[in-house]
């Protein structure tokens, strides 16, 4: 069987600023309120782009999301044209302004978690999309992923998506930055490594820091990605590593 292993990237987005949003994620805060250059890190991001595709590696692009997001400023309360609703938004709660304005997509490793047709029981490539529910700013990019990845992977006999999890700290999922694949050739089965901070119940948990990811939602994640029962291992990042700001998430 032949196949191919494409690398997604995100475009950064006019909106992009350094806000220091992810508690728990020691570079985030320590470069809050930083001038940030968003049409500079979208050419630093293109270029890296054009590298890996001149050394031979497919490369493909996810575009940024509409921001500032009115849409959720608006479930939130904020009324008016969206002028009025950025505006109102601005004056009065800043920081859920900035949290809506967030360019946090172009981390595409928090997109979903995907699945290979070779490690699959039905033989499609699989994604789950990530609800990346410990924080706001990028809990919001669930619903718009999803329908991102299903245009994108529009052909239903080959691709299938799924939903993200439900919006509960039980089911806290962060993509593909907490899963790996270990294997061969790429037409050929691997092993499909699952990395969560806390199981629900458990005793071993950061103090410090979040743990995003729990055991539930990788089990819940493997399931909907109809990986070979065989061909899977969670494993538990240590706690003490979490709480030095080194979560398994950015």
């Amino acid at each position: 069987m032949k196949a191919r292993e494409v690398n997604f990237d995100g475009l950064v987005g006019l909106t992009h600023h350094y806000a220091g949003l992810s508690f728990g994620n020691e570079a985030s805060t320590k470069h809050r309120f930083q001038i940030s250059n968003p049409q500079l890190a979208a050419k630093q991001g293109l270029l890296k782009m054009k590298a890996l595709a001149d050394a031979g590696f497919p490369q493909a692009v996810i575009p940024p999301q509409e921001r500032p997001n009115v849409g959720v400023l608006r479930q939130l309360g904020f009324t008016g044209t969206d002028e009025q609703v950025v505006e109102k938004a601005g004056t009065q709660m800043p920081q859920l302004l900035s949290a809506a304005s967030s360019a946090s997509s172009m981390w595409v490793a928090n997109a979903a978690t995907v699945a290979p047709s070779a490690d699959t029981l039905d033989g499609k490539v699989h994604f789950t999309v990530a609800n990346l529910n410990n924080k706001f700013h990028r809990a919001s990019e669930a619903g718009t992923t999803e329908k991102v990845l299903r245009a994108i992977f529009r052909d239903g006999s080959r691709f299938s998506v799924h939903t993200a999890l439900p919006q509960v700290a039980m089911f806290g999922d962060e993509g593909a930055a907490n899963h790996n694949r270990l294997g061969g050739d790429y037409g050929e089965p691997g092993l499909q490594l699952f990395v969560y901070g806390r199981e629900e119940g458990g005793n071993e948990a950061p103090a410090r820091y979040p743990a995003r990811q729990t055991l539930a939602a990788s089990q819940a994640v493997a399931r909907l990605n109809q990986v070979n029962p065989g061909q899977i291992l969670f494993a538990q990042q240590n706690p003490r590593v979490i709480d030095q700001g080194c979560s398994t998430t950015t």
